[in-house]
């Protein structure tokens, strides 16, 4: 006797299973009894499986648009190169403080008129003057480089 198995289409993130709008074979009873009582899944039908393609359609067109977005910031940022910013000093080259990913989302701001999201920004602990590298991640596979210059502010 073999076992049935039918196909769901997942509505939540199931550990082991899978994730939102997956379509997976499941036992029938593990279905019946239990994922779609709970409103996890729902049986795949011709009708939802059509929607699901739909939707797929629509997520890869948003995020071609997105990647051809990011593309274009990107070549914005490195094309500027380097950005500045002025900050009291103490003795020698040590300045108060520290650069934060807000002034740098700021400065770009003001540079380029683009909004980059602070949480999207990483940089070094910056504590002296000089040239920095900061990385801006646009998409999870496409990341901007630019470099930041620390100039001390005269009195």
């Amino acid at each position: 006797m073999s076992k049935k198995v039918i196909k769901v289409v997942l509505k939540e993130n199931i550990r082991k299973l899978g994730k939102s709008n997956d379509l997976v074979e499941v036992s029938a009873g593990y279905a019946r009894n239990f994922l779609v009582p709970n409103k996890m899944a729902t049986i795949a039908t011709s009708g939802i499986l059509k929607q699901q393609k739909f939707y797929a359609a629509v997520k890869e067109e948003k995020l071609k648009v997105a990647k051809e977005d990011a593309k274009k910031i990107q070549q914005l940022l490195e094309g500027i190169e380097k950005f500045s910013v002025t900050k009291k000093t103490g003795d020698g080259q040590n300045i108060f403080g520290s650069v934060t990913e807000k002034e740098i989302s700021q400065i770009i701001k003001n540079a380029t008129n683009i909004d980059v999201e602070k949480q999207k920004i990483f940089l070094p602990e910056i504590k002296t003057v000089g040239i920095y590298n900061i990385e801006i991640k646009l998409l999870i596979e496409l990341t901007a480089n630019v470099q930041l210059q620390v100039l001390p502010e005269l009195n």
